[in-house]
């Protein structure tokens, strides 16, 4: 039974803590609620966003720097391999929790969740969605939980013993027409690995104002990174809802990689998943049918195809995914590792 079930059921958004980034504010919500801990996944600390001036973390993580990291290319293994595993963090899901959604309809999502490195503390981002790219998500009556959908970070995440956290999430809902935008959440704070030296999972909580933020990820200790791109090379004329999950090192928790309506031959995309080493990605793809087509319209309900991929310092691994008759996707595997030894 999980350890918030039963004598301690989970928070509604009508009695959920909040808390701004006020330290004597964030203690005194875990003081006046001793079971906290048991009522949801374990809270961390919330700092404040970066604005101007000084903050906790502005020179370790070069806050001010608001780029996003790049993806290297400059590795050579060419004469002689160089390369060893890093730790690294993949995150697998988040959601906002508490939050009294009182509009009719869906919320819609927009802000970004980042993570910086200390090696280089540049933003890398795991969710960002402008006001003109909301996401329209179902929030939960009761509890005021909604799912966020994940996109791929630029690279992998590098972890070997800390690494931060900061977002900026706002919320309007669909009847709203001013044109204003209600922050919901905003901060950082950072995670560590705890010197570990086995992978593990882990699910956390950060409590702000109006709702919380739930993350879960995993921290694979000797991992490298694998880059998956795909390409439609054969659709049909009406298009298709192409799916695509990946699960990575014997883990059981679904990643996310993409979901999706692709209409024409082309789409292409790539992500970038956190693999150990001597380990596996498993690579889940499948095609069906739109759901606003007529009878006429309508071919086969879907296909599938999976396969696993054993991870390495470098290499690729070029195939060809054949969705039955109709829909056929180029998948290509690219293992590689930042790291070098001098």
């Amino acid at each position: 039974m999980p350890q918030y079930m039963g004598a301690y059921p989970p928070f509604t958004s009508d009695n959920f803590p909040t808390a701004s980034s006020d330290y004597d504010e964030q203690v005194a919500v875990l003081y006046t609620t001793p079971d906290i801990k048991r009522r949801g996944p374990p809270p961390i600390m919330l700092f404040p966003a970066f604005k101007t001036g000084y903050h906790l973390f502005g020179s370790d993580y070069n806050l001010a720097d608001k780029s996003e990291v790049a993806v290297s290319n400059d590795w050579d293994c060419s004469n002689k391999c160089h390369c060893y595993p890093m730790d690294l963090i993949q995150f697998i899901d988040a959601k906002i929790a508490g939050y009294q959604h009182t509009h009719p309809g869906h919320a819609k999502i927009f802000g970004f969740i980042a993570v910086r490195e200390k090696i280089k503390p540049l933003r890398n981002y795991v969710y960002r969605r402008n006001i003109d790219n909301c996401e329209a998500v179902s929030v939960k009556r009761k509890t005021g939980v909604a799912r966020l959908s994940l996109n791929s970070p630029a690279r992998v995440i590098s972890m070997p013993c800390r690494a931060l956290i900061e977002f900026e999430l706002h919320a309007i809902s669909e009847d709203k027409t001013d044109g204003g935008d209600d922050l919901i959440i905003e901060g950082c704070t950072e995670l560590c690995n705890m010197t570990v030296s086995v992978s593990f999972i882990q699910n956390q909580r950060l409590y702000g104002q109006r709702c919380a933020l739930d993350i879960k990820y995993l921290v694979l200790i000797n991992a490298m990174e694998a880059r998956v791109d795909i390409e439609v090379i054969r659709v049909p004329a009406h298009g298709i809802n192409l799916k695509l999950l990946a699960k990575t090192s014997g883990f059981s928790n679904v990643i996310r990689l993409f979901r999706g309506t692709v209409m024409e031959v082309g789409f292409s995309a790539s992500f970038a998943v956190a693999v150990e080493e001597y380990n596996y990605l498993d690579l889940y793809i499948e095609g069906s049918q739109r759901d606003d087509l007529t009878p006429a319209q309508k071919m086969r309900q879907n296909e599938w195809w999976q396969c696993s991929f054993r991870s390495r310092y470098h290499g690729v691994e070029d195939l060809v995914v054949e969705l039955g008759d109709f829909a056929a996707v180029s998948v290509k595997i690219s293992f590689k590792s930042y790291e070098k030894r001098s």
